[in-house]
């Protein structure tokens, strides 16, 4: 089984995916199984006790824990982890059952074919500190981009579903806050228009992403962009939760 959910930011909002807590599903997973977050992981934070104390508890459960990178992550802790190659793409190998899914890469996992892109921009930027609790790695670079459609263009651009924290510009979510580009300098990406480029030419069923703190699907583009924060959707079971969340508009 595959399981997907928006951002946990650490101890903040991980309560949706603890078996004795909110995600009761959890307790008949196994080691065969599967949960994919949107970006805004957070146990890569600051290597303290706090990142250790929720790495020895996602480690504990049964499934392999999954997740893109979002805005808020310590990115220079998380390129220090070992590169591996994992079910067709590059990770970062956290723990034994905790992998970072690298931006711009395709995973082939329990049947379904996954294209990731982590990252996006804080719109917090101006309560944060470089080096301390904002990194520029939360924006894209044209390596980023080069090694996404080298890719997909190895797997025809043709995927299940997609996993992003932040969303295509066509998204009417992406345009809820400004974004500007003037803190990265040369090198990087806005990562909203780079997803548009992909969503426009990409073959896929569904599109799954965080960083907006809402429930909630957008049915007017090629394809259903499903939004998570507070809810666990089953893969096979997603056109079911589709009819459930809000449409947004």
């Amino acid at each position: 089984m595959i399981y997907i959910t928006g951002d946990t930011h650490r101890e903040i909002d991980i309560a949706k995916i603890n078996p004795d807590d909110r995600f009761a599903a959890g307790k008949t997973m196994t080691d065969q199984d599967y949960l994919i977050i949107c970006g805004d992981f957070g146990c890569i934070w600051d290597g303290g006790s706090g990142d250790s104390f929720w790495l020895d508890w996602l480690e504990s459960l049964p499934w392999t824990t999954c997740f893109v990178d979002g805005n808020h992550e310590n990115f220079e802790l998380l390129e220090q982890f070992p590169t591996a190659d994992w079910h067709g793409g590059r990770v970062h190998r956290i723990r034994s059952n905790i992998v970072h899914l690298q931006r711009g890469e395709v995973f082939d996992i329990d049947g379904r074919r996954f294209f990731t892109f982590g990252g996006a921009f804080s719109h917090d930027l101006m309560f944060r500190i470089e080096h301390i609790s904002w990194w520029r790695g939360e924006m894209a670079t044209k390596a980023d981009v080069e090694n996404a459609f080298a890719n997909l263009d190895q797997v025809g651009w043709k995927v299940d579903g997609v996993i992003t924290h932040d969303v295509y510009l066509r998204d009417p979510m992406s345009r809820s806050h400004s974004v500007s580009m003037a803190p990265y300098g040369a090198g990087y990406c806005d990562i909203r228009q780079v997803l548009d480029c992909i969503e426009k030419r990409l073959d896929y069923k569904y599109w799954f992403h965080g960083h907006y703190h809402r429930d909630c699907v957008y049915l007017k583009g090629k394809r259903p962009s499903i939004c998570l924060y507070d809810q666990v959707i089953r893969y096979d079971d997603v056109d079911r939760w589709i009819e459930r969340l809000p449409e947004e508009e």
